[in-house]
C-alpha cells in the first residue's frame, strides 16, 4: 500500500515539474515576445516623431511657395459691396495713391482685382474682402506700413482694413501666437515674421526671436508683460489693425 501512495505521489509530483517547466517555458516566450513588442512600439514611436517632422517640415515648405507666389498681394477688408466688380480698379487706384501720394502714378500699377469668397458663418451684411496684386513688390509693402503707422487714415478708407494675403497654413499657424503678438502690439513692440512660422522683434538693441507660443509666454512673463483679457478682443477690431507690425 505504501509502495503504490509513493508511486502514485512520484508520478503526480513529475506531472507537476512537467507542468510547471511548460508554464516557465510559455512565460520566458510570453516575456520575450512582449520585450519585443516593446522594442518594436519604441522604434515605431521614432518612426512617426519623424514622419510627422517631415510632414510639418514639407507642410512648411508648401506654404512657403504659396505665400512667395502670393507676395505681391494685398488684401482689403470692409470694401462695400456698393462698390460694384467693373468699379474695383479705379477704388483701389484711389486707395493707393492716398496712402502713397508722393508716388508717380504710373508706379502704382495693380496688375489685377477681384472679390474672393465669403466664409459661411459671416453674415450677409459683412462685404468680401477684395483681393489685389500690386504690379512693383516696393509698393506693395509701403502700402500696408503705411496703413499701419498713418494715426488718421485717408476719410474715405478710414474703415477699410489692408492686410497681406497669406496661406490658410501660414494664417493657421500664426493665430497659435495671438497671446504673444497681442500684447506686444499693446505695449508697442515692433515685430515682424519669419520663416518657418515665428516671430523677430528686437528689443533693447537685441533681436529676439520666437519659435512655439510656449516661448512668447515666456518671454512676456520675463519682461513682465502681464496677459491682459482685454486685448484679445481689440485684436479683432479694425482699429487694432494699425499696429506697429506687418501681418
Amino acid at each position: 500500500m505504501a509502495t503504490k501512495l509513493i508511486t502514485t505521489w512520484q508520478t503526480t509530483a513529475e506531472q507537476i515539474k512537467r507542468e510547471v517547466r511548460d508554464l516557465s517555458i510559455r512565460t520566458t516566450s510570453v516575456e520575450q515576445h512582449c520585450a519585443e513588442l516593446s522594442t518594436a512600439q519604441g522604434d515605431l514611436s521614432q518612426q512617426l516623431k519623424a514622419l510627422q517632422y517631415q510632414m510639418e517640415h514639407m507642410e512648411a515648405r508648401v506654404a512657403d511657395q504659396e505665400d512667395r507666389a502670393r507676395r505681391n498681394n494685398l488684401r482689403l477688408r470692409g470694401v462695400p459691396e456698393t462698390v460694384l466688380t467693373d468699379e474695383l480698379q479705379i477704388y483701389v487706384q484711389g486707395l493707393l495713391l492716398a496712402y502713397a501720394p508722393d508716388i508717380p502714378t504710373d508706379m502704382l500699377l495693380v496688375d489685377r482685382v477681384h472679390r474672393v469668397t465669403k466664409p459661411k458663418q459671416l453674415p450677409d451684411s459683412v462685404p468680401r474682402d477684395v483681393l489685389l496684386r500690386v504690379h512693383f513688390y516696393h509698393i506693395k509693402e509701403l502700402i500696408p506700413r503705411t496703413h499701419h503707422s498713418r494715426a488718421d487714415p485717408p476719410e474715405d478708407y478710414s474703415t477699410i482694413r489692408i492686410m497681406a494675403d497669406i496661406s490658410a497654413a501660414t494664417l493657421r499657424r500664426r493665430r497659435e501666437f495671438l497671446h504673444t503678438t497681442t500684447e506686444l502690439r499693446t505695449h508697442g513692440i515692433r515685430y515682424r515674421w519669419g520663416f518657418p512660422t515665428k516671430i523677430i522683434l528686437t528689443k533693447n538693441g537685441k533681436t529676439v526671436q520666437i519659435s512655439t507660443p510656449d516661448e512668447g509666454k515666456k518671454l512676456l512673463a520675463s519682461w513682465g508683460l502681464d496677459h491682459n483679457p482685454t486685448t484679445e478682443a481689440r485684436s479683432d477690431s479694425p482699429r487694432a489693425s494699425r499696429s506697429t507690425n506687418m501681418d
